[in-house]
């Protein structure tokens, strides 16, 4: 992930507002994650587009088990409706490697989804330009709203930068058990640093007027 100028000072102020609060404010923004992570079902109604996260693949170039799981829950959301097209978000995060939409697709044309109803963007780096590349190339409307889903720890931040950006969504876990969420306290607690990030850049593009910062996130 490559980082501004730009970044760094929001990085830096982000930081501060820490400080200042004695950590409150990370703790919201964790006490937000787990919220989500708790409340948001592995299940949803059928719809026309699946959208699926990329995440890092593994030393091979294959899905991880956090990954796998995603795609496991974008195959069985599919069963229930095998007109949906299944979209999967994710690029290469390093020159000549395979990309996570690649290996994703490669995964469910492997469980038996038909490569007809698999779409794939491979540019993207992060989950913001995973979005950002989603709206570029998918448009959807309030009233054709696309399952977004990802790994409980990462729900939170995917929503929260997806509302960012206007894309209307419906959230779905990839994990059955909430519980799971134990097992990723440390991911979660990385995931409530970058929200933090991001809420302090959005704010102070907001109270300045910073068209610069807000280009970046909007």
């Amino acid at each position: 992930m490559v980082i501004g100028p730009g970044g760094f000072a929001m990085l830096a102020l982000s930081a501060v507002l820490m400080l200042l609060s004695l950590g409150a404010s990370l703790l919201l923004a964790f006490g937000h994650v787990l919220w989500i992570a708790l409340r948001t079902p592995c299940s949803a109604p059928p719809a026309r587009r699946i959208v699926v996260l990329g995440t890092l693949l593994d030393k091979a170039d294959e899905p991880t088990k956090f990954y796998r799981a995603r795609l496991d829950r974008a195959w069985a959301l599919w069963q229930q409706a095998q007109t949906s097209e299944i979209v999967i978000l994710g690029g290469s995060t390093s020159p000549g490697a395979r990309s996570e939409a690649d290996a994703g697709a490669a995964y469910l044309r492997a469980g038996g989804v038909p490569a007809d109803r698999i779409r794939t963007e491979d540019r993207s780096r992060h989950t913001l330009e995973n979005l950002l590349q989603y709206r570029e190339r998918f448009p959807s409307h309030t009233a054709d709203q696309p399952l977004l889903v990802t790994s409980r720890f990462h729900l939170a931040r995917s929503s929260l930068l997806a509302a960012g950006l206007g894309i209307a969504h419906t959230l779905c876990a990839a994990e059955d058990g909430r519980l799971a969420v134990l097992r990723d306290l440390p991911r979660m607690l990385n995931e409530a640093l970058l929200i933090h990030w991001y809420a302090t850049g959005r704010s102070f593009a907001r109270l300045t007027g910073n068209k610069h910062v807000a280009a970046r996130i909007s």
